[in-house]
């Protein structure tokens, strides 16, 4: 296809999701106009300032903005004879991980109003599933077809799970739908699979709660491991060689799934199955096993200090994950909330985060990890950023009592306890 050829695009939200969509789409070749609800985020976009960190943001943002790429506080301009219409906004959570649709209809109501004839609606956002029927009843006078192209981005490598999935889900109402969809995305070369609205927004909910039930389910192993003497490391490791079990399952040790996007999709069913008068209770103890997570690691610290009144506490990492500088549903924020009202003074450092947070003045962010250490009574390792793992016990010499918690098992425990340091892992002793 030449590149004069091309569907225009527009992209309604633009956070991560809705970022990565338009400066990837605009690199291949498309025409793309975005827009947002949220004025600030349309200003910040158009001096290429990227709402949060994702590798390659900010660079295809230099590259084709104002070429290939243009950021609108008009929504006519990004629905208006448009022939795809993407919604990428990202569904906010609230501490319970429930979503909040009101973003999602706002945009919705607008498509309904400036959307032209025989436009396609591809709605990418995490949305409960029978959405996509709902939207396609209310657009139904206005001739316009309605994808389900959920989305598969992983923060921090967003551009090649965008562009070389592992496969894509098409959910439409007709067939011919998603082959005019693939005419005009050649470039996903890979698996396709084309179901009902309603399946492939099941598919997404599925796809998240089986990974959080991973996650749970190592989350308990790891506890049963320190109770017996089991060390959790090995155990992982035998499990991934089994043919059974998937050698990227997510057995990861930690605190649990953090974000939102996991919760999000647990919570969905749950609510769907009260509505029903239905029992789910695999999903129930899933969510109930993540939110006693904080619960294990705050009986670990006090392990130690039984008193956390005036101990100084360093945490690496704030972010759920490396890669990112997001902190929505952040663990380390909500174990943060815990240690203070213990009584605890707080220091972090993350890689991503330079300035004070404003929803949690208690928190003294050091810019690097040179003096983050001086007078700490304990260090705890949320998240596994690659500068953690080349830690060495020196680092830890300006500690007042040198005890390093590693949530995420990335050290060599051997090296630290050889050192005389105290140093607590996950699922082992």
């Amino acid at each position: 296809m030449s590149l004069n050829r091309k569907p225009q695009i527009g992209i309604l939200g633009l956070w991560h999701l809705g970022c990565v969509y338009a400066t990837a789409l605009a690199d291949l070749g498309y025409f793309v106009t975005g827009f947002d609800l949220d004025a600030k985020t349309i200003a910040e976009l158009n001096k290429s300032h990227s709402p949060l960190s994702e590798p390659g943001l900010e660079e295809l943002l230099k590259k084709h903005l104002n070429r290939r790429l243009v950021f609108s506080s008009s929504p006519q301009a990004a629905i208006k004879n448009k022939p795809y219409i993407f919604v990428c906004v990202d569904v906010p959570v609230d501490d319970q991980d429930r979503g909040d649709m009101r973003p999602v209809n706002d945009l919705f109501s607008l498509i309904r109003k400036h959307a032209s004839p025989k436009s396609t609606v591809v709605i990418s956002s995490q949305v409960p599933v029978g959405t996509c029927r709902k939207l396609q009843q209310r657009l139904i006078k206005n001739n316009i077809n309605v994808i389900y192209f959920p989305e598969n981005l992983r923060l921090g490598q967003a551009y090649e799970t965008f562009l070389r999935p592992d496969r894509i889900i098409l959910g439409v109402f007709q067939e011919s739908t998603a082959l005019k969809f693939l005419t005009d995305f050649p470039h996903f070369d890979c698996p396709v699979l084309t179901m009902s609205w309603e399946s492939a927004e099941m598919v997404k909910h599925a796809l998240n709660s089986y990974l959080a039930t991973n996650i749970s389910f190592i989350s308990e192993m790891g506890d049963l491991c320190e109770l017996v003497g089991a060390n959790l490391n090995d155990v992982i490791k035998a499990l991934k060689t089994d043919n059974r079990v998937s050698p990227n399952a997510p057995f990861n040790p930690g605190t649990g799934f953090a974000g939102g996007t996991l919760g999000r999709d647990i919570q969905v069913l749950r609510h769907l199955s009260r509505r029903s008068h239905h029992q789910i209770l695999l999903l129930d103890s899933v969510y109930r096993v993540n939110q006693n997570r904080l619960s294990q690691l705050l009986k670990k610290i006090k392990s130690v200090y039984p008193n956390l009144h005036h101990k100084k506490i360093g945490l690496l990492g704030l972010t759920y994950k490396p890669g990112t500088n997001t902190l929505r549903r952040s663990k380390s924020l909500e174990l943060a909330n815990a240690l203070y009202k213990l009584g605890a003074t707080l220091k972090a450092f993350d890689p991503a985060i330079s300035q004070s947070i404003s929803t949690h003045p208690s928190i003294k962010i050091s810019t690097t990890l040179d003096g983050f250490f001086f007078g700490l009574d304990m260090a705890i390792i949320m998240t596994p950023w690659p500068q953690f793992i080349s830690l060495s016990p020196s680092a830890l010499r300006p500690m007042r009592q040198k005890v390093i918690i590693d949530t995420v098992n990335i050290l060599n425990a051997d090296d630290f306890t050889t050192a005389g340091i105290t140093y607590l892992g996950t699922g082992y002793v």
